[in-house]
């Protein structure tokens, strides 16, 4: 008979995880300050660059200020041809329906995978979805599949970084167990993903155009303390002339590895990082888990040993 190398920690209905919940507090703030970082770098950005955009307008003659507003009047067309073209484009990946042999399930079960005999499966003890405005869209434990997307659109010319957005949206779970014993602990971390996305952007003359996205992985342990975080890209796209979009499914890796102490809980905190960049009139990037029957993030695995 093999032994588990740890148990599930017992949560009685109705009662909290008081390490979890100031373990949750801390990552909060972590996210609410990393989210306002990126914001006022936006918004610095933007000042910075009209104020450029004023300078340049000062130095130039009444023929070329006029051509300066045409090539503005421009990128507002541009917005509005590209955005119905992007809404086709939506709608035909939203509608798309995934092949049966698509990997939905367990990865070990579809790819046959062998696990050490002491290996130990865990699925989310709770989680906290945070929403690129500032709000927390879901917050609680044992959670299911989540619906979520990401979008940013551009605005102007685009010249001297100006017309830009970008939102990040923060999916973070939580797993817990008591170790045995005194050792190091390895973590082998699934995440399925079933959605779709879209990058577009059309740079020209005298414009500066540019669309990006970006989903990461991250893991982090805690037990006492905060042991060292690791992290994965998991999808990078980035250009300033692109129109790209496509559907993004599967069983995402990332493993850790941390030091741990026999009959204390552990926690590893997992988390997903979906960020979304536009510049400039028509400039589109959007990241999207939610339209349409197939499209979620579905419950993560972490298998233990």
């Amino acid at each position: 008979m093999t032994q588990s190398p740890m148990t599930s920690p017992t949560v009685l209905p109705g009662s909290a995880d008081r390490i979890l919940e100031e373990l949750v507090l801390q990552r909060r703030k972590e996210v609410e300050s990393l989210q306002r970082r990126q914001a006022e770098q936006l918004k610095d950005l933007e000042a910075r660059g009209q104020s450029q955009l004023r300078a340049l307008k000062e130095q130039m003659g009444e023929a070329n200020i006029q051509m300066f507003e045409k090539i503005e009047h421009a990128a507002v067309k541009e917005a509005e041809r590209a955005s119905h073209q992007i809404k086709e484009i939506k709608a035909r990946l939203a509608a798309t329906r995934l092949p049966t042999e698509a990997p939905r399930e367990n990865p070990i079960l579809d790819y046959g995978r062998v696990l050490p005999r002491t290996a130990w499966s865990l699925t989310p003890y709770y989680a906290t979805l945070h929403g690129s405005d500032g709000n927390v869209y879901w917050q609680g434990y044992n959670p299911g599949n989540f619906t979520l997307f990401d979008t940013a659109s551009g605005a102007g010319s685009g010249i001297f970084g100006t017309g830009a957005a970008s939102f990040t949206v923060y999916l973070d779970w939580w797993f817990a167990f008591q170790p045995n014993d005194s050792r190091f602990f390895n973590y082998t971390v699934y995440v399925p993903y079933h959605g779709f996305y879209i990058v577009y952007a059309d740079d020209g003359f005298f414009s500066s155009k540019e669309a990006a996205i970006r989903m990461d992985l991250c893991t982090q342990g805690y037990q006492y303390n905060w042991k060292a975080q690791s992290c994965t890209n998991v999808l990078a796209i980035d250009s300033q002339n692109i129109n790209v979009n496509d559907r993004f499914d599967g069983w995402r890796t990332i493993y850790y590895s941390d030091l741990l102490g026999g009959t204390d809980t552990a926690y590893l905190l997992v988390s997903a990082s979906f960020y979304v960049y536009a510049r400039g009139g028509g400039s589109f990037a959007e990241l999207n888990f939610a339209d349409g029957s197939a499209n979620y993030i579905g419950v993560p695995v972490v298998y233990v040993s």
